[in-house]
């Protein structure tokens, strides 16, 4: 293993010919568990959130060294903004092999310490490889004059078809329009019936929440039937409101 001094090593690392690689290891699979406020049925309710927890590395090695830098992450399954990168809690965070750097006085360098010469080059990692936002294509025709939907569903891949708007209802007069208008409901409910350009149904739900520390919950489904709607809506006063909307029958016929 060769030796070299700190100047020597601030130009190695400077060069622009190191080659670099990555790597992106999931290790485990885990559901966590949060609380909710469930509009719909007025009450709290627990939300298992599928996440997972891995690893990455990056690797840079030029004439014999090798750098390599790793660091945690975690994410919720299909919400990309969730995702946390990190090295806390981590006894090892980079490791040098090939060379021993040394300073003024010849004393040996440790890793942490030449951790300070490293730029982002050494660490950076492209987490866009994880493909965490996944999308559905549901009769999707970029030649078509019917407008093309992205609907965000929770901890499930996002639905995009083309189609049209059929019928909405919202459990709240001020249904989030814009204008900064807050009302003293903080919480409703948004309902949305699309039809596909192949004739397909996608229901789409909302739970909307003004309140701190809380988000937004979307929920999704593409049906075959109506009764496969109103197998996802339900019969509350609100879904009434969307079949009403959507000339959809709910009467239950009584012989």
């Amino acid at each position: 293993m060769k030796t070299i001094s700190i100047a020597e090593f601030e130009i190695l690392v400077a060069r622009n010919d190191w080659q670099r690689e990555q790597g992106l290891e999931v290790v485990e699979h885990l559901n966590r568990r949060i609380l909710e406020w469930d509009e719909e049925n007025e009450s709290p309710d627990l939300i298992d959130i599928p996440h997972v927890f891995g690893w990455a590395s990056k690797t840079s090695t030029l004439d014999g060294i090798k750098i390599t830098y790793t660091e945690g992450f975690n994410y919720d399954e299909c919400e990309p903004d969730s995702l946390s990168t990190g090295t806390e809690g981590q006894d090892d965070v980079w490791y040098v092999e090939g060379v021993a750097v040394v300073d003024e006085d010849g004393d040996e360098l440790n890793v942490h310490e030449l951790s300070d010469y490293l730029d982002s080059d050494f660490s950076s990692i492209d987490y866009g490889v994880l493909k965490i936002e996944q999308i559905t294509d549901i009769d999707v025709d970029k030649d078509s004059d019917m407008e093309t939907f992205t609907l965000e569903i929770d901890n499930a891949p996002s639905i995009r078809f083309a189609g049209e708007l059929i019928a909405s209802a919202a459990s709240s007069d001020n249904q989030a329009m814009g204008g900064g208008y807050i009302s003293q409901n903080d919480r409703w409910t948004e309902l949305s019936l699309y039809k596909t350009k192949g004739g397909k149904f996608i229901c789409h739900r909302i739970g909307r929440t003004r309140w701190y520390g809380e988000r937004d919950r979307f929920s999704g489904k593409v049906c075959e039937t109506l009764i496969e709607v109103k197998e996802f809506f339900g019969h509350r006063w609100l879904a009434k409101e969307l079949y009403a909307e959507a000339s959809i029958d709910d009467a239950v016929e009584v012989e």
